[in-house]
């Protein structure tokens, strides 16, 4: 439309007082020389519906502070997907409307270039401010018409869903080639003063919006996080009627992390499957499973526009199961070029609204933590049926492939770790592993005899090639009660291997390196070995000059004494196997 009047205005207008509440009639205490508009045009086309709304009272309070009485200029609505970001920019929008002379919705759902958006923008703005409706044909002329909309009268505009059109090839707030001009118009909407405010909601945050916004300037963030077990529950029970206690509720409404889309999805699963038992739920949860493909697709959509290296992150902090500072991360990962840049993709999952700070840690959501460890799972899967052959993904990540497969950046199970995050691991990692593996090769015999060709493929391959293959290949034998005693781990890297309650008798380690490993007991620097006639005793020394005795057949510890000052240097046993000699860094041989 390029002159006249706006058509669907006063259509629009109406529609926005059927959205659930009347637009709030109480006056504000006015600023001197302000008027206020006797008669504000709103136009909510498309905006979605916020008859069910609950909770939200301390980020609706914050959120009119903002925009009412210190006058920001431009405010930013964070959060992952589902979260609730646009119903609450409805909602205030809504309670806030009458404090203004036009308020404008738009969607950026199906990514309109900017100047589509700012011509219908304008159309509407010129029509209701009784200006001049011819609308310039230059982007740049179109700015300064809003600019001066915005400058003179106080208007409200409120741009839904902007990750739509930012890029997807892994570099956080950075826009699609066309739609840079978008950048242009934050940012002159966040620096230049003007009496109206702009609010945007996104999942990730526009970089140029990031210098600009402070405590004492007029660009405000607010990063939105899910309900409280009290609004969940309420929330869940708009779709008909439960059976739970009220810790099963908070266990619920923890579990998807207080996010409304996740929340209603589940409600409805649960009348369906589970004739609303919560209980029934919870157990089926415990599982790993219960991921609504809705949510998986929202899920999805966001994983895949992530970095290599943010992906190699997700899925560590999946690994992990709690939350870990960045020095543990450190530790974790294998590649020295990803440990450098893990203060910066840390503050761009941030950013993306995917990893939650606690303190000096960082965490998934529960939600967030099932989508990627079931990903990480059937990707594994995939590698180790493949493995051997031309490494290829061609059905996972087709785009921002990893230099080296999961299965050598990351371990399955943490050795290190506390017992129950190790049982979790097992639960949710490594038996859905295994069990998709028998599926998908068919036989138990084909599934060994896969782990046992990648062990003997990484014997002599170097450490950080190697990573964490060999060691997971263990665990998975260890894990399926595989009988290790004989078999050749000879120069081989094991890293995070499980083997506290193996039987490794006869088994050769010859040239192996270990690290991050656990065994049946722990000592001191091992320095000599010596094992007698008989092979019934093993006799070990370490550098404190203490010597351990153990019986082979059932690994008993039968002595530890020590005779020495220092380390161990040698040990021998007489050929009756009756006595044991050391000889020590003291000089003397006891």
């Amino acid at each position: 439309m390029a002159g006249g009047h706006a058509p669907d205005a006063q259509r629009v207008r109406r529609r926005g007082g059927r959205q659930g509440t009347s637009p709030r009639r109480g006056p504000r205490p006015r600023r001197d020389g302000e008027a206020r508009q006797a008669s504000a045009e709103y136009d909510w086309r498309e905006a979605p519906d916020t008859s069910l709304f609950y909770g939200r009272s301390m980020e609706m309070s914050q959120l009119q502070y903002w925009a009412l009485e210190e006058r920001c200029r431009l405010i930013t609505l964070l959060g992952i997907g589902g979260i609730g970001k646009s119903t609450l920019a409805v909602k205030l929008g809504l309670q806030i409307q009458n404090e203004f002379e036009v308020v404008v919705w738009r969607s950026l759902q199906n990514a309109p270039s900017v100047e589509e958006n700012l011509t219908s923008i304008l159309q509407f703005f010129l029509w209701a401010l009784r200006k001049d409706i011819e609308i310039p044909q230059n982007f740049d002329e179109k700015l300064s018409k809003l600019m001066e909309c915005f400058r003179n009268h106080h208007c409200l505009l409120i741009l839904d869903n902007i990750e739509t059109i930012l890029s997807s090839n892994g570099q956080v707030g950075q826009y699609r080639r066309g739609y840079e001009g978008y950048s242009q118009l934050f940012k002159l909407i966040g620096e230049v003063p003007h009496k109206s405010c702009l609010i945007i909601t996104s999942r990730e945050k526009p970089r140029e919006i990031i210098p600009l916004e402070g405590n004492r300037t007029k660009v405000k963030c607010l990063k939105l996080k899910g309900l409280n077990s009290i609004e969940g529950r309420e929330l869940f029970q708009q779709s008909g009627q439960f059976t739970a206690t009220e810790k099963e509720w908070q266990q619920l409404i923890k579990h998807y992390g207080g996010n409304p889309l996740a929340l209603k999805m589940v409600a409805a699963g649960t009348s369906e499957l589970f004739n609303g038992n919560i209980a029934s739920v919870l157990d089926y949860l415990q599982q790993g499973a219960f991921l609504f493909q809705e949510m998986r697709d929202l899920l999805e959509c966001q994983f895949q526009r992530l970095s290599v290296v943010e992906k190699e992150l997700m899925y560590w902090l999946a690994i992990n199961r709690e939350p870990v500072s960045i020095a543990e991360l450190a530790a974790d990962v294998v590649s020295s070029s990803s440990k450098r840049q893990l203060p910066h993709t840390i503050k761009s999952l941030l950013q993306r609204s995917l990893v939650e700070k606690s303190g000096e840690h960082f965490l998934l959501q529960p939600v967030v933590m099932e989508y990627v460890t079931q990903r990480l799972v059937k990707r594994v899967c995939q590698e180790i049926k493949e493995y051997g052959m031309e490494y290829r993904t061609s059905s996972i990540d087709s785009e921002n492939q990893f230099p080296y497969p999961l299965f050598q950046t990351h371990t399955l199970i943490k050795a290190t770790a506390k017992k129950y995050i190790r049982d979790t691991q097992k639960q949710l990692i490594v038996q859905p592993l295994l069990e998709e593996l028998l599926t998908s090769l068919g036989s138990k015999k084909k599934r060994l005899f896969k782990l046992q060709n990648i062990l003997e493929q990484q014997r002599y391959q170097a450490p950080v090639i190697s990573g964490y293959a060999a060691g997971n290949a263990i665990n998975l034998l260890t894990y399926l009660e595989v009988d290790l005693r004989s078999f050749n781990f000879s120069n081989l890297t094991i890293w995070q291997a499980h083997l506290q309650s193996v039987n490794l008798a006869e088994t050769n380690f010859q040239n192996t390196a270990f690290d991050k490993s656990v065994f049946a007991s722990n000592f001191k620097g091992i320095y000599t070995l010596a094992l007698s006639p008989d092979g019934e005793l093993l006799a070990m020394g370490d550098f404190e000059g203490q010597i351990y005795l153990y019986r082979t057949a059932d690994r008993k510890h039968l002595l530890t004494f020590r005779r020495h000052n220092g380390c161990i240097m040698s040990l021998a046993f007489s050929p009756d196997g009756q006595t044991l000699a050391s000889g020590g860094l003291d000089n003397l041989v006891k």
